[in-house]
């Protein structure tokens, strides 16, 4: 057996964490439809009137039979009674087409609106989950499971309304009918087609269910592979790696296709009960009804009402069969979305919450305690530090040491365990994340950018900029003169994650994006490390001017880029062991800023933390 992959182990915790019961499903389901529930009135209201007349049409073949049986002498009034069923049960089966269209043409209208809810609803909380969630999550597989969901929603809607509730109405109809001929017959109908339903439904949930669970688990996964290897293109044609991610592809889907076998096959099983099961039962009917026409207590026409219930209910009942399979896949498949929105988002604002309001930029962190979920010890204990308003500060520091986790909690993509961060004296904890996160601008070490134009990913933090600013910006960052070249200009499509464009081209368009945000703190993640020394001489001369006035934090890899800063904070261990300006910590004969320095002039790389994880807390 394989070994469970990460993300499989990270998928299993989820479920634990946030179990999904088929009530949570209906629920879900419910909270939709119920917020128009005018429309949903009106919709299973003409389902209900069009199962009714569906439930008189074999009443009049059983009429017509009747009519019939009575011989004909060639009067009027011995045809009348036979057209006049003959234009009951024509009328009455177009009444229920009539009305079946119109409950779908509702439909249509609900399902559409609901699906584009369910979409962004889904969109809306993904989002806003945690840090730790997206990085422990593929986007490939969360993008199916909320595709999956949607297309389940549609088929669950359709599934219960067009299908379960009308079976129902037309076999309790005609049970009533059967009954009010022979007790006996009605009886037969209510226990029979009850065993049948319950038989079902327990196949469905304990048999087919299972493998359908699996199933969609592994389709999920398969997604985040296609994803993986398509997003990762360039490595793979660097490695000449495509045979081999062929061949990994190959494995995945092996198992795919075995676990979808396994799940047609059950619920060809399944259907294939069901099959046996209801032509038993309908022989017996029949047989019955034959035999007490045989002994004179039923006429032609009641024979003939019971064989056309027993087709008519065939059809419907065959179908509740399919439908109660369909419905427990779709909650099977709506399981991973109703979990999406059940999951707490891991930071959330607090009840009150108001809007941060920023004048100077100062930057308080006092008595601040944290801990990674993963680690036993704390990456901050008891930390304290103040940055005045418009200063501009270099942490610096080995890999691991938690020089990132600082900018994180800046940015409350973590709650602490103790104590406070503030700006301009308002803990973040008490305001908006969507308002802190505004006041911020950030251009990181590999900037990300949308597969949008080039304009929209300039003007994505201050959105309506108009064309001048935009060009203003990018004129600023050195951007205007590559961009210009292009043949579409500011409207070229960088594609996905900017993968049309080089290293320094995707940094220098960050630092556009930043420039014109024009936040009041801002965040430089080694900003130039992607840039040729031409370009790095122009960006760190617009760095300058954008850092003015402003209070700014600068994550250093690179110790010649802090040279200018105000202050250098040097980390270790989640702990500043030094600070000052570079002319004075450069003076200190065995600090640390100064081996770093010196290790990094000899053209060595910083070396990591002994006991970091550079991945969590770089």
């Amino acid at each position: 057996m394989l070994e469970e992959t990460e993300e499989e182990k990270q998928e299993e915790r989820e479920r634990l964490a946030t179990p999904v019961s088929a009530w949570d499903t209906w629920c879900y389901f419910w909270r939709y439809m119920m917020s128009t529930p005018g429309w949903v009135f009106t919709a299973v209201t003409l389902v209900i009137i069009a199962s009714v007349c569906d439930i008189v049409v074999p009443v009049f073949s059983g009429l017509i039979v009747e009519a019939l049986a009575e011989g004909y002498a060639g009067t009027p009034d011995q045809l009348r009674p036979a057209l006049w069923a003959l234009a009951g049960y024509i009328g009455f089966n177009v009444l229920h087409r009539v009305f079946f269209f119109g409950s779908e043409m509702i439909w249509m209208r609900i399902i559409s609106d609901k699906m584009h809810t369910l979409v962004a609803d889904a969109h809306r909380k993904v989002l806003r989950l945690s840090t730790d969630w997206h990085v422990n999550s593929f986007a490939g597989s969360t993008v199916r499971k909320i595709t999956r969901g949607k297309w389940s929603f549609d088929t669950f809607n359709e599934a219960v309304f067009t299908g379960l509730l009308p079976t129902l109405l037309v076999l309790i109809g005609l049970s009533v009918v059967q009954f009010s001929h022979w007790s006996t017959m009605g009886m037969l109908f209510v226990v029979g087609f009850s065993i049948y339903i319950s038989l079902s439904v327990l196949m469905a949930t304990k048999f087919a269910a299972p493998a359908n669970q699996e199933f969609n688990k592994n389709d999920s996964h398969l997604g985040g592979c296609l994803a993986d290897s398509i997003t990762c293109n360039a490595v793979v044609k660097a490695f000449g790696a495509e045979d081999r991610e062929d061949a990994r592809l190959d494995g995945e889907l092996s198992t795919w296709a075995r676990l979808l076998k396994r799940v047609w096959f059950r619920f060809v099983v399944v259907g294939t009960v069901q099959d046996f099961y209801l032509s038993a039962l309908l022989a017996v009917i029949i047989t019955l009804a034959i035999l007490r026409w045989g002994a004179g207590i039923f006429t032609p026409g009641q024979v003939s009402l019971v064989i056309a219930s027993c087709m008519m209910i065939r059809g419907y009942v065959r179908n509740i069969g399919n439908t109660i399979r369909v419905i427990q896949k779709s909650i099977n498949e709506m399981e991973d979305v109703v979990r999406i929105d059940k999951m707490e988002v891991g930071v959330a604002d607090n009840d009150g919450a108001e809007d941060l309001k920023v004048k100077k930029g100062r930057i308080v962190f006092e008595d601040v305690t944290f801990r990674y979920e993963n680690q036993n010890k704390e990456t901050y204990k008891d930390f304290n530090l103040e940055i005045k308003p418009g200063e501009k500060v270099a942490l610096v520091g080995h890999s691991g040491s938690g020089k990132s986790t600082f900018v994180k909690l800046l940015q409350r993509l973590y709650d602490l365990e103790k104590g406070r961060i503030l700006i301009d004296g308002q803990d973040i904890a008490d305001v908006t994340q969507m308002s802190l996160r505004s006041a911020l601008s950030m251009v990181p070490q590999e900037p990300m950018l949308f597969h949008r134009t080039l304009a929209e990913n300039i003007a994505y933090g201050r959105p309506g900029a108009s064309e001048e600013e935009i060009a203003e910006a990018a004129e600023m960052a050195y951007a205007h003169e590559f961009i210009k070249e292009l043949p579409e200009g500011y409207r070229t499509l960088v594609g996905e994650r900017g993968i049309k464009l080089s290293g320094g081209e995707r940094q220098r368009v960050a630092i556009a994006r930043a420039m014109l945000a024009d936040k009041p703190i801002l965040i430089l993640d080694e900003a130039t490390s992607s840039l040729d020394s031409l370009s790095e001489s122009l960006i760190q001369k617009a760095v300058e001017k954008l850092t003015d006035n402003r209070t700014t934090i600068m994550i250093a890899h690179r110790l010649s880029t802090v040279r200018k800063a105000d202050r250098i904070l040097v980390f270790a261990k989640g702990k500043i062991i030094e600070q000052g300006s570079h002319d004075e910590l450069i003076k200190r004969k065995n600090g640390h800023y100064r081996k770093l320095l010196e290790i990094q002039a000899a053209g060595f790389e910083t070396p990591d933390e002994d006991d970091a994880s550079a991945g969590l807390v770089a």
